[in-house]
């Protein structure tokens, strides 16, 4: 794997878990993994074991920065030969850089069989974690990735497409949160406003300024995997709807931040708080844009949170 690498070996222990549950479903058992025992104790060269199944399908992990080469990986073999349980497939993942040694021995076309001192035999797999690619991770929860992997957050969006179901999901998600945060209200004022005039009331532009807040502070927090600020009231439910609401966050965007750029605050005659950029050259230009930015958030709001379709 390019550019990501585990820092500590409890993380890799934590991967080879996954990729040994990887490997099991491939042989047609939906099984997971643990640690056998832990650290400091003779575990026989095995590290992993099925959870609550006789599966004799075992692992070893080997975090190593230095050479490992096949004569490494036989001495972990021969420790098994003190394993109480079966095996009949021991896989041996190691974090090492491939050894010529492995490859001669992968090159052979034959996979290495160790003979137990019962008589039984078991085949000995080696797998380097520069095998691994990115969709080989596909498996492994979001949340163990951005653990793992913090300044590379986005990995699980990026190796597991979102399936049919996370999409609907998030569309549910956003057709019941948006109308809680841009009423039907506000979506009047958007269509009947006239932009033209150059100002509009600060009152009816805060839910939709209040929105963008929130979801540019949802995307920088995933961005930069602050995860402790997802807590925050509202930004599980802005989260949840950020696949399905991609049109429609991108137009919300697009019409805040034209508003944003060029507004400033005044008073209106009786008192209340506006924005306006009549003071501003080439302000009509402008206002218009403002218009035009507002009719296509309407018309993706009705499209994508209210469902209805285009007349």
């Amino acid at each position: 794997m390019n550019g990501l690498k585990p820092q500590f070996w409890e993380q890799w222990e934590q991967l080879c878990c996954y990729f040994m549950e990887e490997i099991a479903s491939k042989r047609g058992y939906s099984v997971r993994y643990r640690s056998y025992g832990s650290r400091g104790q003779n575990q026989h060269g095995v590290d992993l074991v099925p959870v609550s199944s006789p599966l004799p399908l075992v692992g070893q992990c080997k975090m190593v920065e230095t050479s490992f080469s096949w004569n490494d990986v036989l001495a972990e073999v021969e420790k098994t030969d003190g394993y109480k349980g079966p095996i009949e497939c021991y896989v041996v993942f190691t974090t090492a850089n491939m050894h010529t040694t492995i490859q001669d021995q992968q090159n052979t076309g034959a996979v290495y069989r160790h003979t137990r001192p019962d008589g039984t035999a078991f085949p000995v797999h080696v797998k380097h974690w520069a095998d691994y690619e990115a969709n080989d991770l596909s498996s492994i929860p979001a949340n163990v990735l951005r653990t793992i992997f913090p300044n590379a957050f986005d990995l699980a969006a990026m190796v597991r497409p979102p399936s049919t179901e996370d999409y609907i999901t998030s569309l549910k998600a956003l057709q019941s949160y948006v109308p809680s945060r841009i009423t039907s209200a506000d979506l009047t004022w958007l269509e009947t406003h006239d932009f033209s005039v150059g100002w509009m009331p600060e009152r009816a532009f805060d839910p939709f300024q209040y929105l963008y807040i929130d979801l540019q502070r949802v995307e920088d927090a995933l961005r930069l995997g602050l995860t402790d600020l997802l807590h925050s009231a509202g930004y599980p439910e802005v989260q949840a709807t950020l696949l399905a609401g991609q049109e429609f966050y991108s137009a919300l965007k697009e019409f805040v931040e034209s508003v944003k750029a060029h507004i400033v605050g005044n008073w209106a005659g009786d008192g209340t708080s506006i924005l306006t950029v009549v003071d501003l050259n080439g302000w009509q230009r402008k206002a218009r844009q403002f218009g035009s930015n507002a009719q296509y958030l309407a018309q993706v709001y009705r499209r994508a949170v209210l469902g209805q379709q285009d007349q």
